[in-house]
């Protein structure tokens, strides 16, 4: 099976409308049957934290909150990994993050993930 990885590190709430094309991206490779992945680098992070008020703001022209592009991608099976880094410099825990955030990984690991020859890599 193809493997898509979404590396998250420019991507933030403060864009919402920019903000929701990976998870677009995501959601449809998990349809067609990829095995999808996103790895939140950094400010990317706070998209996956619960209660986030900036995660809640709406997007046009869907009218939809941001956090529900999110849980489309969850449910659809693409499995959410953080940054380690990125968790402790914002003294986070996995329990601070919504359902559906899969593990915790370092950047040795997101390298390795990445580097597989079936893996396509794009990059937010």
């Amino acid at each position: 099976m193809k493997r898509l990885i979404l590396q998250l590190w420019r991507t933030s709430a403060d864009q919402p409308n920019l903000a929701v094309t990976p998870f677009l991206m995501a959601s449809t490779a998990a349809a067609i049957n990829f095995d999808v992945e996103i790895h939140a680098i950094g400010a990317s992070v706070d998209l996956f934290i619960k209660a986030n008020p900036k995660n809640q703001q709406i997007v046009t022209p869907s009218n939809r909150p941001l956090s529900a592009f999110v849980e489309d991608a969850i449910r659809t099976g693409v499995k959410i990994k953080v940054c380690s880094t990125a968790l402790r410099d914002r003294q986070l825990e996995l329990g601070d993050l919504v359902e559906g955030v899969t593990e915790v990984i370092g950047m040795v690991t997101m390298i390795d993930l990445a580097t597989n020859s079936n893996t396509t890599v794009f990059t937010y």
